[in-house]
C-alpha cells in the first residue's frame, strides 16, 4: 500500500544543513528501499533549493506566504496547501505545527528549549503557551529524540504520553569507513602542525563557546589551538573582533565545513570540547566518539545518554576539571586504541536505519 507523506523540510531549504537538516536528510535517504513511500517536501525560501538525497522518491514544494513574522506560512499557508493534496499524513519535523491540521499530523518535538528560552512578550506567550499546546492536543502522534526530552515534554504536557514515542538519532555510516577525506585546506594551513581541540555548537549562550576558549587559555599546552565550528559568517566576524589578545592565533573560526571535512577535522583532534548546558540530543558527543576522539562534556540533559567509552565527563563549571580532562586526552598513549575500538562498537547502536524503521512504524500506525 502506498504511503504519501508531506514533510516540513525548511531545514533542507537553506544555505547550510545543520543538525535538524541532517535528521530529515537521513530519513529521506533511508526510504530509498521503500518504493511505496512518496514524499512531498515543503520549504519556504525560494532563494535556495532543497538539499535532498539521490534516489529518494520525492518532490519539492517551495513557496512563500505573506505574514511570516506572524507564523502565517506554518499556520495558514501550509494547511491551505495540504487541504488540496492527496497525502496520508504530514510530518512536522521542526517542533512547531499548525493548529489547523487538514491531514493527520506527526510532529517531532526535539526538546522544550523554545518554552524555556522564549521572550516574555504577548505574541510569544500566545504562540508557545497556547497555540502550540493546542496543536499538540490535536496531532496524531509526537516523536522525540531522547529519554531526557521525553521527561521534559511529559513534565509540561503529561496528557501526551499515550501518543509520544522516543526515536533517537543515528550516526553517519561514513564514520566507520576507511575514507581518506582531507581537512578544509585553509583551516589545515592555519592549524599547521599544532595539536588542536574542536568546539562544535554555534554561538548560543547555553552552548558556551566562551567556556571552551577559557579551557584553552588555562591549559598548560601553550601550542594547543581551538577550532570553533558552527558560527555563521556574521557571528564569526563578531567573535573574532572580540577575541582577547592572548587568544589571537590560538582560536580559529572555521567556515562552514562539509560532512567529510568535519570528519577529517574530528579525526585529527586531541579532543572535542562540548560544554553545552542542555541538548535534546547532542550530535557532537556521538560524532566525536565515532571518529575515535575523546569528547569532554557534562552529564546534563540528554548527554547522560551519550556517555560512551571515549566520553570524559566533568562538572560544568569546574575549569580545572576541564583543563585536566583536555590534557589527559592528549596523553592516553596505549590506552587510546582499546578505547577507540570500544567506542566504535558502542556508537553503532545509534543507527539511522533503526531510526527510519521506527519512523515508518509511526507513519503506518497514523495512516491506519
Amino acid at each position: 500500500m502506498s504511503l504519501n507523506i508531506g514533510l516540513v523540510a525548511r531545514c533542507l531549504n537553506t544555505e547550510h544543513i545543520r543538525g535538524m537538516g541532517k535528521y530529515v536528510y537521513e530519513l529521506l535517504s533511508h526510504s530509498k528501499n521503500h518504493p511505496e513511500m512518496h514524499w512531498r517536501l515543503f520549504g519556504d525560501d525560494d532563494r535556495h533549493g532543497m538539499v535532498t538525497p539521490p534516489g529518494a522518491n520525492l518532490e519539492t514544494d517551495v513557496f512563500t506566504f505573506r505574514g511570516d513574522r506572524f507564523r502565517a506560512w506554518e499556520q495558514v499557508g501550509l494547511p491551505l496547501r495540504l487541504r488540496k493534496l492527496d497525502l496520508d499524513l504530514l510530518h512536522a519535523t521542526e517542533g512547531a505545527l499548525s493548529l489547523w491540521q487538514p491531514k493527520p499530523t506527526v510532529v517531532t518535538l526535539h526538546d522544550t528549549l523554545a518554552w524555556e528560552e522564549r521572550p516574555d512578550t504577548l505574541g510569544a506567550r500566545l504562540y508557545w503557551d497556547h497555540t502550540i499546546p493546542a496543536a499538540l492536543k490535536k496531532c496524531a502522534h509526537v516523536i522525540t529524540i531522547s529519554e531526557c526530552s521525553r521527561t521534559d515534554i511529559l513534565a509540561r504536557w503529561p496528557w501526551l504520553e499515550p501518543k509520544l514515542t522516543v526515536i533517537p538519532h543515528g550516526i553517519d555510516e561514513a564514520y566507520f569507513t576507511n575514507e581518506h577525506s582531507a581537512m578544509h585546506a585553509e583551516l589545515a594551513r592555519q592549524i599547521g602542525s599544532a595539536p588542536y581541540a574542536v568546539y562544535l555548537g554555534g554561538p548560543m549562550k547555553r552552548k558556551r563557546p566562551e567556556w571552551a576558549m577559557e579551557v584553552i587559555a588555562a591549559s598548560r599546552q601553550k601550542d594547543l589551538k581551538l577550532v570553533i565550528c558552527g558560527f555563521g559568517a556574521a557571528a564569526r566576524r563578531t567573535a573574532m573582533a572580540g577575541l582577547p589578545p592572548h587568544l589571537h592565533g590560538r582560536v580559529l573560526f572555521a567556515e562552514f565545513l562539509s560532512d567529510a571535512e568535519l570528519r577529517a577535522l574530528y579525526r585529527g583532534a586531541q579532543a572535542v570540547l562540548y560544554p553545552t548546558l542542555y541538548e535534546g540530543f547532542g550530535f557532537p558527543a556521538l560524532e566525536a566518539q565515532a571518529a575515535g576522539v575523546p569528547v569532554i562534556f557534562s552529564a546534563l540533559g540528554s548527554l547522560k545518554e551519550l556517555i560512551g567509552p571515549l566520553a570524559m565527563v566533568v562538572p560544568p563549571h569546574d575549569l580545572d576539571a576541564w583543563v585536566s580532562a583536555l590534557e589527559r586526552a592528549g596523553s592516553l598513549g596505549e590506552q587510546r586504541a582499546p578505547m577507540v575500538a570500544a567506542a566504535a562498537g558502542w556508537v553503532r547502536k545509534f543507527a539511522w536505519s533503526e531510526s527510519f524503521a521506527s519512523h515508518l512504524a509511526v507513519y503506518r500506525k497514523v495512516r491506519g
